[in-house]
């Protein structure tokens, strides 16, 4: 039986979040789904606890073990093309997923066939998404408060020219359409960019589901890295690929302001 959805959870000396983020999973997700962890090469035991949670968790789950950490374009793409569900989540380990979480990205992702890609709000990411400021002082406190959060705003959505992929759903058939992510970024980012660029030249919209919240630990991935090096070579990738193509055709603006609370 093909699972409603497919969640890729890309994992890198993560062991820390990842407790906690499977915590969450059992708690607040209803639908049928698969999980399937990718483990970039860690050394820190994590692998001990995937097999645990193969073992115990309530649907069905898959583990690819890298000898090398493929990155974030490579470990994640591997997950998609081990996915089956009619859905497909990116969610990074270093989340908190709430109440209705995966109902919500669902529902908006149904609710017009022209929507490609899904995200959700969150204290910690960039544009659109963002929540400020939150009310909840603790993991304890999550719950709670975005049932308060989602309860006021069912429906609600907000067209985005951009998503950042701590967590991102995408119907399957979109995926088939447009590609997988680009493996030519290395870490550094700016391959969310891309296929959020590729989505809208294929026609689809993008959308904050202003009724799901997620909780973002962020910046988790480039630990010991020179981050803003790493962005900038990215960066470089992403306008030499697409500046000249896409000028006068589309809005390249990569930011945007967050919403209050």
């Amino acid at each position: 039986m093909t699972p409603s959805a497919s969640i890729v959870i890309l994992c890198h000396n993560d062991r820390r979040y990842l407790r906690g983020c499977v915590a969450s999973l059992r708690r607040h997700t209803r639908v049928p789904h698969e999980l399937i962890f990718v483990d970039n090469a860690s050394n820190d035991g994590v692998r001990e606890d995937l097999r645990a949670i193969r073992r115990d968790y309530p649907f069905p789950v898959k583990l690819i073990l890298n000898a090398e950490n493929r990155f974030f374009s490579g470990g994640n793409n591997q997950g998609l093309r081990r996915a089956r569900g009619r859905h497909i989540v990116l969610l990074n380990a270093d989340t908190l997923v709430t109440p209705g979480w995966l109902e919500g990205l669902i529902a908006a992702a149904e609710e017009d066939p022209r929507v490609g890609l899904v995200g959700p709000c969150t204290n910690q990411a960039a544009g659109l998404q963002v929540v400020w400021p939150t009310a909840y002082r603790t993991p304890r406190e999550l719950p709670s408060w975005a049932r308060r959060w989602t309860a006021g705003r069912r429906g609600l959505r907000a067209e985005a020219p951009w998503l950042v992929f701590f967590c991102v759903l995408a119907p399957r058939r979109v995926l088939k359409e447009i590609g997988n992510l680009d493996e030519g970024y290395g870490p550094g980012g700016f391959e969310d960019y891309d296929l959020c660029l590729r989505a809208r030249l294929a026609g689809y919209r993008l959308v904050v589901a202003r009724d799901v919240y997620i909780h973002h630990y962020g910046g988790r991935g480039y630990v010991d890295m020179r981050y803003e090096e790493l962005r900038e070579r990215n960066r470089d990738r992403f306008w030499d690929k697409w500046d000249g193509w896409c000028r006068d055709r589309l809005d390249l603006r990569l930011a945007a302001p967050g919403v209050r609370a």
